[in-house]
């Protein structure tokens, strides 16, 4: 996920003290954990999916480029 965010524009903003990771693009903030497993939960791939849809994205093409 943070290489195809990379890849479309979006760039690292240092965090707080939560240990999250931030990427900004055109006033959009995609929050992705820090810490814990490596591969990002059903849940955390659908609240950053619906993030990116509604910042214009297309949801369906998004899926495909991540695998």
């Amino acid at each position: 996920m943070e290489r195809w965010l990379r890849e479309h524009g979006f760039t690292l903003v240092t965090g707080g003290k939560t240990g999250h990771v931030f990427y900004v693009r055109d006033g959009v903030k995609i929050t992705l954990p820090g810490h814990g497993p490596q591969d990002l939960t059903k849940k955390h791939v659908a609240i950053i999916l619906r993030q990116l849809a509604a910042a214009g994205f297309d949801k369906d093409q998004i899926r495909r480029e991540i695998g």
